[in-house]
């Protein structure tokens, strides 16, 4: 593949991009939304220094293969805070407020955000290591507000500061052989570094002018492949356990039936996510959470008052959008969002050549360190409660654990733990 074309990437990385820009009800003067740039925020190093306990840099470690010298391609997208303070006219002058309204219309005090990217492309025989250099100017517009006769009501003050900083890149061969004949396997690193200026006075929201915020990075090589951080072969697993990914959880991105350990793209994300992640095919659009349901969503805006519809219109030209699309959001949208349902799950599975059901006994055998609770239950005895299937028409087999005191609670309101078949060993059949 071209490791420079990332669009089998782009679409859960612009959920990323957004997860948690605005919370419902979108609006400026909601409490939650008061507080905001939560994830993959990189503020500058200087003010990292101050220990404040906020980030001055993300690291991404990543294994892959390759026989020769691949290209690697580096992708690092974040957003650019971009404060707007409304100021109202007074006289022959101009002072901020929260809120101006002209016309019926509403202005808000609110930072906007301008998406970001720099690339990189680098092979790895011509030096060990590159850097390459973060560099935004800044700005500074204006925009007027009239009334319906002309006469000058306010105005929008739109600023951005300058933000500099520095992508590297590493790549150290692994002292082992390669997983076959020919073939090497190095470790890459993807390092960047917040150098701006702090914006004065020291307060989080002024700071985060100067920082990248959901900052994540996409990476691709080709020839070669990305072994998964998550869920690297037993060969690898002590080298990908020196691996150090700081503020950052890279994944494998593409089609896992192809290789379900291997890929040509990595999305290295601040939010943790699985391997292969995906955006539902019935999801149309941008919600700041990518977890989020269409109708869901969106009969959750309808039912915003009128004054909080028109409070998140004039919040963020993305809120705006949020609301107009939950307006015209009609029967075939909700047809659509119901389009697809996944077939029933089996009742059984073979798993070794034994079938296995509702009532089977199996030995936990967690492999892909999915979630703490895998180091308490390896080896385990536990009870199959139902098989089950995703919307990606997975299987998962779901236990409760023989010796846990709560179990028979468990299984009274249907709390299970969810196993993949490879986790699971039979050791009696259905009872």
């Amino acid at each position: 593949m071209n490791p420079s074309d990332f669009a089998a990437a782009r679409g859960i990385a612009d959920a990323v991009f957004y997860e948690g820009y605005l919370l419902y009800p979108y609006t400026a003067t909601a409490p939650k939304n008061k507080l905001r740039w939560q994830f993959g925020v990189i503020v500058p190093v200087a003010h990292e220094a101050a220990g404040t306990g906020e980030h001055g840099h993300q690291q991404t470690d990543v294994l892959f293969e390759s026989a020769g010298d691949p290209r690697i391609e580096v992708l690092f997208r974040f957003l650019q805070v971009e404060s707007r303070t409304v100021e109202a006219r007074t006289g022959e002058t101009f002072a901020p407020v929260a809120t101006l309204t002209v016309d019926g219309v509403h202005y808000f005090t609110f930072d906007e955000s301008i998406e970001r990217e720099v690339g990189a492309s680098f092979v790895p025989g011509g030096a060990p290591q590159a850097e390459f250099p973060i560099c935004f100017e800044g700005d500074r517009q204006i925009e007027l507000l009239r009334d319906a006769a002309g006469r000058l009501a306010g105005r929008i003050v739109r600023q951005r500061w300058p933000l500099a900083g520095r992508l590297c890149i590493a790549v150290r061969p692994l002292e082992r052989a390669g997983m076959s004949e020919g073939v090497r396997v190095s470790r890459l690193r993807v390092r960047v570094e917040n150098t701006s200026e702090v914006v004065p006075p020291p307060e989080r929201g002024v700071v985060m002018r100067t920082a990248f915020v959901s900052a994540h990075t996409l990476i691709g090589i080709g020839p070669g492949a990305f072994w998964s951080p998550i869920d690297p072969p037993d060969p690898l697993l002590a080298a990908a356990a020196k691996s150090v990914n700081e503020h950052t959880w890279p994944v494998l991105v593409g089609d896992p039936k192809a290789d379900d350990q291997r890929a040509a793209l990595v999305l290295s994300s601040p939010i943790v996510l699985a391997d292969f992640p995906q955006i539902a095919q019935n999801t149309r659009a941008d919600a700041f959470d990518g977890t989020e349901i269409d109708e869901l969503l969106n009969l959750s805006v309808l039912s915003l008052s009128d004054a909080e519809r028109a409070e998140a219109r004039a919040t963020d030209p993305r809120a705006r959008a949020i609301v107009d699309r939950a307006e015209a959001f009609g029967a075939a949208d909700v047809a659509r969002t119901h389009a697809e349902f996944t077939p029933s799950a089996p009742r059984s599975i073979e798993i070794g050549g034994i079938p296995v059901a509702k009532g089977s006994s199996v030995r936990l055998v967690p492999k892909r360190r999915a979630d703490a609770w895998d180091m308490f239950l390896a080896g385990k005895l536990a009870t199959v409660q139902a098989i089950h299937q995703d919307l990606e028409a997975k299987l998962y087999v779901a236990v409760t654990v023989d010796d846990d005191p709560a179990t028979e609670y468990h299984q009274w309101y249907g709390r299970s733990f969810f196993f993949e078949p490879d986790e699971v060993e039979p050791v009696g059949a259905p009872g």
